[in-house]
């Protein structure tokens, strides 16, 4: 009897130490993916700041990225600071959460897109090891950030761009806005089910045009659970696009 409860607590004790030694590894390696994070974050803000600094006259879309790198910066801050303090896994998954939310409004193209790419590997690694689905790979060209729960509704426009559109979509409608370049008619779209007034993920497929798309809104409680798109033509005279925008 003494040798069963002996065994017993010997086991205890080994799966113990075996559990602490797991958490100080998975701790050590997260640590490390949010120091990356936060280098990548670091470099591509100052690139950012200073293109816009010596730019002449910067375009809208150069002022929003080195915006962008800021907050991007900062939040990665955050986030290695709530690392450090070991913070709970949920809170973790959270803050990782919303740092992808931030880098799917990364552009796609551009002198800076391999600093983008750095962030977003960063960020891929640190999903993994918290176990959330997907990262930011922030092309908006439809590849769903890796995540796999089932898409429950979508809708399909069509349309001409030429130089930069939003799509504004809530409900079952569609608001084109024209930020720069000629106006057109705005385009045709057929929903399968309405965006729903709860927290989804909406993604984008491009499945005809030469720019590029990207989701710069997710729809929320604060912003009555509005979407955007925004469509970025960068060649010469306008485009036809067809977009797959779809939400899980």
């Amino acid at each position: 009897m003494k040798k069963q409860i002996l065994f017993a607590l010997l086991s205890i004790l080994i799966f113990a130490f075996a559990a602490e030694a797991q958490n100080d590894y998975y701790s050590s390696r997260l640590s490390n993916y949010a120091d990356d994070l936060k280098r990548a974050t670091v470099d591509l803000a100052d690139r950012t700041s200073n293109d816009l600094r010596r730019g002449g006259s910067n375009s809208r879309s150069t002022i929003e990225e080195a915006f962008l790198a800021a907050q991007m910066d900062s939040s990665a801050g955050l986030f290695q600071q709530m690392v450090g303090d070991r913070r709970s896994a949920s809170e973790l998954r959270d803050a990782a959460a919303l740092l992808n939310d931030l880098a799917r409004r990364a552009p796609s193209y551009g002198s800076n897109s391999y600093g983008w790419r750095n962030v977003q590997k960063a960020l891929t690694d640190i999903n993994r090891e918290l176990g959330n689905s997907g990262g930011g790979n922030g092309n908006g060209n439809g590849n769903g950030n890796g995540d796999n729960r089932p898409v429950i509704g979508r809708v399909y426009w069509r349309g001409t761009v030429d130089d930069k559109i939003q799509l504004v979509i809530r409900g079952g409608q569609i608001e084109t806005r024209v930020i720069s370049g000629t106006p057109y008619p705005d385009g045709t779209y057929s929903f399968t089910a309405n965006l729903p007034n709860r927290n989804v993920t909406v993604d984008v497929n491009k499945t005809k045009g030469r720019g590029s798309v990207r989701v710069v809104q997710q729809p929320s409680k604060s912003n009555e659970y509005t979407t955007i798109v925004e469509v970025y033509d960068d060649g010469g005279g306008a485009k036809e696009y067809q977009l797959d925008i779809f939400w899980r």
